[in-house]
C-alpha cells in the first residue's frame, strides 16, 4: 500500500540518484573542457591587493589577498591581459606568484580557445574530483535516507 513516506522515500532517492548522475558528468565535462585548454606563456605585469575577511576556526580575520595581473599572447598571436584569482598573502602560491613576479619570470597558465580571457594557472583536476565525490557523497547519502524511509514505512 502506498502512503506518504513511501512517495516522500521513492522521491529523496530518485534526488540522490539524479546528484550524483549529475556530479559524475559535470566533473567528466569539467575535466575534459580543461584538457582542451592551451598552454601559453605568461607575465605578471603586476600584483593588486585587497583587504578580506577570513574565517579560521569561527574566528574572523581580516587577510591580505593578492592577485596578479598577467599578459600572455594568444597561439593567434592576440595580446590577452587578465588576472587570475586571489590568493591569500601567507599561501605558498601567493610567494610563489610573489617571485615570479619579481624575477620576471614567465608562468604557464592555460587558455580557453573560445573564450581567452578563462584561464587556469595550476591544474583543476583534482578539485573536479574532489566536487564530485562530494556530489557522490551527499547523494548516497539521500539514497539511503530514501531507503530507509521506504523500508520502514513497510515495517509500520
Amino acid at each position: 500500500m502506498l502512503n506518504i513516506i513511501n512517495i516522500s522515500g521513492g522521491i529523496v532517492i530518485i534526488l540522490g540518484i539524479l546528484i550524483a548522475i549529475t556530479g559524475i558528468i559535470q566533473c567528466r565535462k569539467r575535466i575534459s573542457d580543461e584538457n582542451d585548454y592551451i598552454p601559453a606563456e605568461a607575465e605578471i605585469i603586476k600584483m593588486e591587493s585587497r583587504l578580506s575577511i577570513v574565517i579560521i576556526n569561527l574566528i574572523p580575520i581580516i587577510a591580505k589577498e593578492y592577485r596578479p595581473i598577467i599578459r600572455f599572447f594568444t597561439k593567434e598571436g592576440r595580446e590577452i591581459c587578465t588576472s587570475l584569482p586571489y590568493a591569500m598573502k601567507m599561501s605558498d602560491e601567493c610567494g610563489e606568484l610573489f617571485g615570479m613576479c619579481e624575477s620576471h619570470t614567465a608562468i604557464t597558465i592555460r587558455y580557453n580557445p573560445k573564450k581567452p580571457y578563462e584561464i587556469y594557472y595550476h591544474s583543476k583536476k583534482n578539485f573536479r574530483i574532489r566536487e564530485t565525490f562530494y556530489k557522490f557523497l551527499a547523494g548516497g547519502v539521500l539514497i539511503a535516507l530514501g531507503a530507509f524511509m521506504v523500508w520502514g514505512s513497510f515495517r509500520v
